[in-house]
């Protein structure tokens, strides 16, 4: 029998009728020419069996049937997440399929008893998918929702926010746990959001973010290259033309301006700055032919 109360599914009191028809579904449109199982020739278990056989028509038929329930399950998680109501009815429609590989009618449990499991199961995967910055198993989940709970009712009864130690000591986790579980349901940030109260509008939280061993790294490997070519592309240069170049780049000595390069060769700071651009178009036609 398919009886689908507040006991057997946890949601909206619906009730579907134990053998079929169009005229017994509630909330179904009466007369729809797909509706051809009839309450005389065809029952719950008649029509689980051949889904379970793998025929097409009936398994989207048991779909069509039990959709109202999925949707009653769906409508619970939509009013707690940001999930949309039409991926909670395809994650749902898929655990349905998955309880009916699994149903054994010879236990003679309902369907939808069995179902409503797999269901919800399939439902609080894709919430936590796409609402958490990370996965959380089925027992995370129930182990959060219990938290939650009790923070609610805590906070209707003292109307104040309970600490970490109070909801740890309702829901009998241990502390670091329950800190666990609320880390856990934060927002993601990405890396290119940008950071307010920032001097510099624009900044994002990459560029706050630094990554030392690999600068370090990175260093180590351009001095290296730098030390290995730099004596090389230098001998294409004239004496005059190194000197400016190892002052102007601090090869080997410290960054000196224009001004204190120009008295060592006895010329204009200007006569620096056209030897230095004429060095480099040298080193770049080095380097690159």
């Amino acid at each position: 029998m398919l009886n689908r109360d507040a006991a057997s599914s946890g949601q909206e009191s619906t009730h579907l009728p134990s053998q079929w028809s169009p005229s017994g579904r509630r909330g179904a449109a009466k007369n729809n020419s797909d509706d051809h199982l009839t309450r005389d020739d065809v029952s719950e278990r008649a029509l689980i069996l051949r889904a379970k056989a793998g025929e097409p028509q009936d398994r989207e038929q048991v779909v069509k049937w039990f959709a109202p329930m999925i949707g009653g399950v769906a409508r619970a998680y939509r009013r707690s997440t940001a999930v949309d109501h039409e991926e909670l009815m395809q994650e749902g429609v898929v655990g349905l399929l998955r309880a009916l590989e699994r149903y054994d009618p010879e236990r003679g449990v309902p369907f939808w008893a069995y179902a409503v499991w797999w269901v919800r199961q399939a439902m609080q995967q894709v919430v936590s998918e796409l609402s958490r910055p990370m996965v959380l198993s089925d027992r995370a989940l129930r182990q959060l929702a219990r938290v939650k709970d009790a923070q609610r009712r805590f906070e209707q009864a003292h109307r104040h926010e309970p600490c970490p130690s109070e909801l740890a000591s309702l829901v009998g986790l241990p502390r670091w746990q329950v800190e666990s579980l609320f880390r856990a349901e934060r927002n993601a940030r990405g890396l290119d959001e940008p950071v307010f109260g920032e001097p510099s509008e624009g900044t994002s939280l990459a560029e706050l973010l630094a990554d030392d061993p690999a600068e370090e790294e990175y260093e180590r490997v351009d001095q290296r290259e730098l030390a290995r070519t730099v004596p090389t592309l230098l001998a294409y240069l004239n004496e005059r033309e190194r000197t400016v170049i190892r002052s102007r780049y601090g090869l080997g000595r410290p960054t000196q301006t224009l001004r204190e390069v120009a008295p060592k060769l006895g010329v204009s700071a200007e006569r620096v700055r056209q030897i230095e651009h004429d060095a480099l178009e040298k080193l770049y036609s080095a380097a690159t032919g």
